[in-house]
This record gives structure tokens, sequence and C-alpha cells, in this order.
């Protein structure tokens, strides 16, 4: 299953770790990250997911990034992780539309085997369904559309099933990592802002969403399961094996 993952990257810390438990299922080729927007109008966010890209060893996949004037401040979690990274996206000009980068991307994939995952602003999303024939590709491609965060509703018009993980959904979860945890990779980017911001606020409705999106809402145990995945170390792409 490919996983279109949106987000205004490096706003917040649940979507820095959310990242890395995804990373960790495609090693485990228990669905692969197809593409990656951000919501924000900033190179530091965009370039932020090439680090990840590197970090987990991941294919290269182009990154998108919305332009306009919404998002374009870098916040103390974002400058944190991104401290020290080397990334080869440094203008604008490194990065692809969000909306034609997701129609792209969702047409390599069979009819339902994708979903996308938002955690942020939908205004990628609806700037998606506004391109030209991209909303019957998103309605044969698309199994469902994923919104974690505070009070999430789909754009206007969205043509497939749609599920809503909020903080509340999320509070019995007590899963909460430290710098150390990350003691595999001293740059990791989450490791660095929880370390410059120890207080900073995780509300874990993006770690369950993607929890949820690739092993199914039935799962046990979710946190310890988020204990043992998102902070482990990348293990080698497994080969894929297709049913027998």
């Amino acid at each position: 299953m490919g996983v279109v993952f949106d987000a205004a990257f490096g706003d917040n810390l649940d979507d820095l770790l959310a990242l890395s438990l995804l990373y960790q299922l495609d090693n485990r080729n228990e669905c692969r990250v197809a593409a990656m927007t951000t919501s924000k109008h900033n190179v530091a966010s965009a370039s932020l997911y090439e680090v990840y890209q590197k970090l987990y060893g991941a294919r290269p996949t182009a990154n998108g990034m919305a332009t306009g004037d919404w998002g374009t401040a870098s916040g103390p979690l974002l400058k944190a992780a991104c401290a020290g990274q080397e990334t080869t996206v440094k203008t604008v000009l490194d990065t692809a539309e969000p909306p034609n980068l997701m129609r792209n991307y969702l047409q390599a994939y069979h009819d339902g085997n994708a979903v996308i995952l938002c955690t942020g602003p939908t205004h990628n999303l609806s700037d998606l369904l506004a391109l030209r024939g991209a909303k019957a590709i998103v309605e044969a491609k698309v199994k469902t559309l994923w919104l974690a965060g505070t009070n999430p509703k789909p754009p206007e018009g969205w043509p497939t099933p749609v599920e809503i993980v909020t903080a509340d959904m999320a509070k019995a979860l007590q899963y909460r990592p430290a710098p150390e945890d990350f003691a595999w990779d001293e740059k990791h980017p989450a490791r660095q802002a929880i370390a410059a911001n120890p207080q900073a606020e995780l509300n874990r409705a993006a770690l369950l969403a993607v929890l949820w999106a690739v092993r199914g809402k039935n799962v046990a145990n979710p946190d310890g399961l988020l204990r043992e995945l998102t902070t482990a170390k990348p293990i080698p792409r497994q080969r894929f094996r297709p049913p027998v």
C-alpha cells in the first residue's frame, strides 16, 4: 500500500515521530512511502523530508512544498530538527508542487491501493481536487483519507472514505520518547527537537493514525508498538515476497 504523507512538517513533535514510525513500517514492507508533501511554504520543512529519506535508507522521491503565505515561519521544533543536517533541498526549485506530485504518484498505484495521511491543514488536498482530472484519480486510487489533528475536516467534495483520528482518541496512549531513545543517530531530527524542546506538546494523533492506517484499527497494544517501533534503529529493507 502506498502512503502519501502530508503535514505542516516540523511544526509539531507528533509529525516528526509519525514519519519515523511510517518509515519503520515501510522497511518491513508493510507499506511504501509514496510521496511526502508539506503544507508549509518553508524550504526547511521540505528539506527535512529528504533528511528522513536518507536516514531510513528510503527510496528517493520528490518532496512537495506548498507556495503562498501560509506557514512560512520556522518554529523552535523545526529549527532544532534541521540544525546541522545535510540536504540538497536549498530553494523552492528543489521541491515539487504538492497537488501535481500527489496526482502523479497516485497514478502509479493499483486502484484502491493507496492512502493519504494528512496531519495538518488540508489546502494541499483541496488544490489536488482542483487539478483537472485529479478527482477521478483520487477516487480510483485512494482507499482512505486519514486525517489527524484536533478537529480535522476533509476538503469539500472529497470523493473517498475518510477516517479521522483526534487527540482525544489518542489520549489513552502514554508513549513519549526521550532523546536517548534515538541513540543510534545523534542527529536524528526527532532527537534534536526533543532535546531542544523537552516540554514540547505531543498529542499522538498522527502516530495513532499511521499505526491504524497501516496495521488496522484492531491492532493490539498500540502503546507497546509505538515504543518498539518509533525509535528503533532502521532495519535493512525487507525483500518483498508476494504471498504464495
